[in-house]
């Protein structure tokens, strides 16, 4: 009995370490149902596998191996530490899902409704996620490196600590995120909303601003005086065209810029 235990105790740990192969009926009677709600994806080599059409919400793919993997309604999943290179997610509903430390390296989520989900810490490296719905996404500290996120809506988005060299958000909604002391340099905001996004301390060299608006923009900070409540405050002015100057960026006369 204890040698029984012990070999099933030694497997498990096994398997949150390593990917092991998935039975192949598992995913035969999802599909035939239609769904694997609460399922337990924990370390599996799912590599290539269609799981489209099939429902999985709440299902836990920590740690598993989906290179390639093809999935269009996973919302409350959780992928933390999964590796998703190549993923296909095009127009998926992935709403509220964890993707935390997941290397999602050149994955394909075009069109994906990806409401309010983590990316703390996660690869998106040369990721398409043109005309995604992340709005509160949280992007803190995850790498966006020439990701394009074109026509995305990010309002609200925490991208603190975020790496966004050469990443593209040509005419997205960046309303009230906050970019304010990072590098942007190389990033693309061509015809961009910045409605009370913060850009205060964040580096503008080489970042293209053409025909973005950005006179609701948060810039340069103003010390204000409140005599209702007797409490200093702070107030912000928005990016000049002077200042894209100054600092190097890329902008033209469609760029509306603050005065």
């Amino acid at each position: 009995m204890f040698t029984k235990l012990a070999i099933t105790v030694a497997f498990g740990l096994l398997s949150t370490a390593t990917t092991h192969a998935f039975d192949p009926l598992v995913i035969e009677r999802a599909k035939s149902l239609g769904e694997c709600e609460h399922c337990d994806f924990v370390s599996a080599d799912l590599k290539g596998v269609d799981l489209k059409g099939i429902k999985l919400d709440e299902s836990d793919f920590t740690g598993s191996d989906l290179r390639a993997t093809a999935i269009d309604d996973c919302g409350e999943c959780n992928f933390t530490g999964a590796n998703l290179t190549g993923v296909h997610m095009d127009g998926a509903s992935l709403d509220e899902a964890i993707f935390n430390k997941a290397d999602m390296t050149s994955a394909h989520c075009s069109g994906a409704y990806i409401h309010h989900s983590k990316f703390i810490g996660t690869n998106l490296s040369g990721a398409d996620m043109r005309k995604v719905n992340v709005e509160k996404g949280n992007f803190s500290q995850a790498n966006l490196t020439n990701a394009n996120f074109s026509g995305a809506k990010l309002k609200y988005a925490n991208l603190s600590g975020t790496v966004l060299r050469g990443a593209n958000f040509s005419f997205a909604d960046l309303s009230s995120t906050d970019l304010g002391s990072l590098d942007l340099e190389g990033a693309t905001f061509r015809g961009a909303t910045f409605n009370g996004t913060m850009l205060r301390d964040a580096k503008l060299k080489g970042a293209d601003f053409t025909g973005a608006d950005l006179r609701q923009s948060r810039f340069h900070s103003v010390s204000i005086y409140d005599t209702a409540t007797n409490r200093l405050g702070e107030s912000f002015d928005p990016v000049r065209c002077a200042d894209l100057q100054e600092a190097g960026a890329l902008f033209d006369a469609t760029t509306k810029c603050g005065k």
